[in-house]
């Protein structure tokens, strides 16, 4: 299976938007539309999109930051999704490569994530990726 990886073009939006819903975050292409534009215009940010036999089915999304800990940056992986009848042929492995060569490209010493405690299928890919829990995340929301 050919999987082409690049970043996302305009005709791609009612895609992403499926893909955010299959990951638990509904948002139309409009929103998305709005959501890229700002993101895009910052070169922290990557957003790339898988794409099979001329479909979209799944997306990445990037952003170099600093930590008070290290001297280089990391990358984080903001979201990752694949299309549910494509997950486990390799797309999503893809992605994190590209992510991988992202990180690296920018002298990251590391890649790092964030996943929902009821995502046991997820936790499982990442481990098969080498990546390795190293502790909780706490979130506090400021509605």
């Amino acid at each position: 299976m050919d999987i082409r990886i690049r970043p996302p073009a305009d005709a791609d939006l009612p895609a992403l938007a499926a893909l955010m819903a299959d990951l638990g975050y509904p948002a139309s292409p409009e929103q998305l539309r709005a959501r890229l534009a700002r993101i895009h215009g910052n070169h922290e940010y990557a957003t790339l999109v898988a794409e099979v036999d001329g479909e979209v089915v799944g997306m990445i999304g990037l952003q170099r930051g600093w930590a008070y800990e290290h001297d280089r940056p990391v990358v984080r992986i903001l979201a990752l999704v694949v299309s549910e009848v494509m997950r486990g042929r390799g797309v999503g492995a893809r992605l994190v490569d590209e992510a991988e060569e992202w990180a690296d490209e920018r002298g990251a010493y590391a890649v790092h994530l964030t996943t929902s405690l009821h995502r046991d299928e997820a936790h499982r890919f990442y481990e098969r990726m080498g990546f390795e829990r190293t502790g909780w995340r706490y979130v506090r929301r400021m509605d």
